[in-house]
């Protein structure tokens, strides 16, 4: 009950977390080198349909564990409605991450690319919300948390969702059809 109350797994979770998340973009990079065929116009996601898509599978469970274990790490300290919320966002976010690591985008099965799809879409529309949520608790609740990094998640998480939105509209079907919706 001690290493509860010091805090000692928080932070163990803390640094695993950040691990994980390097490691997340450092296999990202490898892949950059190794397909260089998916580096423009295309999701991060195709990658998992080269020869070295088990690397990319692996890339999103490494970041499924880390949101998990972030999740670990601030619950306790979360302590407004808004801040749950993101925690369960976190969650959620976590596992999808991790099924779209064990869910490549294929074809057939059917499912298994909607899995990875929703997954996806999950993760990137839940990913700036739920970080926004959170630091907005700890803004609030305690000034003397070094928000320095969490500052910094949340900006990319909501630059990711930029690009995302910005690379989405540009490509060629889900752009056309999306433009052709706003228009009417």
């Amino acid at each position: 009950m001690e290493i509860m109350n010091d805090g000692i797994i928080q932070r163990i979770a803390a640094r695993l977390s950040l691990g994980l998340s390097v490691a997340f973009f450092a296999l990202l990079a490898v892949l950059h080198v190794l397909e260089p065929e998916f580096n423009s116009g295309h999701l991060i996601s195709e990658y998992q349909l080269g020869d070295y898509g088990f690397l990319m599978s692996l890339a999103f469970c490494i970041l499924g564990v880390s949101a998990l274990l972030l999740a670990v790490s601030l619950g306790p300290r979360l302590r407004t409605r808004g801040a749950r919320v993101g925690w369960w966002w976190l969650l959620v976010i976590g596992a999808a991450f991790f099924i779209g690591g064990v869910c490549p985008p294929v074809q057939t099965p059917r499912i298994v690319g909607y899995l990875h799809g929703i997954s996806g879409l999950v993760a990137i529309f839940g990913s700036p919300i739920a970080f926004t949520l959170i630091g907005g608790s700890f803004l609030s609740s305690e000034p003397e948390f070094p928000l320095c990094r969490l500052r910094w998640a949340t900006l990319l998480a909501w630059a990711g969702f930029g690009l995302f939105l910005a690379s989405s509209l540009s490509s060629d079907s889900w752009g056309k059809r999306t433009r052709r919706c706003l228009r009417g």
